[in-house]
């Protein structure tokens, strides 16, 4: 059960990829001067505005580099990026929102940011997709696998060996449920499982 050979992009791929990345930094790119253009019209301080697009379509773009760069090297993401991909762009948006003086440009500075959060996703799982379609290993995906074996080990050990009879009772339904979540979403492992059940057929 030995890891997939590596697999490189072919030309015509590497052009598709690139003319599909394009378009989501431009518009992550105009996400962030709409926000500074809304803020502007409101403050009339463009020094108050860069500050506003900075903390949030600004910190946006680090982390979403940091995430495409933790991809391509083949490593999963720390949960304090992913969050803050989303979490960055939704301050921005209740900035918009609370800076407005009517409903209708609360709405309009509110989904403005929204942009740039929509692009670092986007570019993270393309990012990610290369990746996977290049090793056939998928960090993400073998991350969550990890933890979900984690709790499950926990669970099991606690459904054993814990004195509260409830406590018992409590873990093993939970073993149950996390036992369904093992291996989803990890091609790699699918992969393995499947050698592994022709092996046997062929045996038999």
């Amino acid at each position: 059960m030995n890891s997939p050979p590596e697999r490189s992009l072919s030309r015509g791929q590497a052009y598709v990829l690139g003319a599909a990345a394009v378009p989501m930094v431009a518009f992550g790119g105009m996400g962030a001067w709409g926000t500074y253009s809304n803020i502007t019209s409101v403050f009339h301080r463009s020094a108050t505005a860069l500050g506003v697009v900075a903390a949030g379509e600004g910190a946006t773009l680090v982390l979403a580099l940091v995430l495409v760069g933790l991809t391509m090297l083949g490593q999963s993401a720390p949960a304090a990026v992913r969050i803050g991909l989303w979490t960055l762009p939704a301050v921005a948006s209740l900035t918009g929102a609370a800076v407005a003086k009517s409903v209708t440009e609360a709405v309009v500075f509110a989904v403005t940011p929204m942009a740039m959060c929509v692009s670092a996703e986007g570019m993270g799982l393309l990012a990610r997709r290369i990746v996977v379609y290049r090793t056939g290993v998928d960090a993400e995906a073998q991350r969550r696998n990890a933890a979900v074996m984690q709790r499950l080990a926990y669970h099991r050990a606690r459904a054993a060996n814990h004195p509260d009879e409830k406590a018992r009772n409590g873990s093993e339904l939970e073993s149950w449920k996390l036992a369904k979540k093992v291996g989803a979403g990890d091609a790699l492992l699918g992969a393995n499982l499947v050698d592994v059940q022709r092996e046997r057929m062929t045996t038999g």
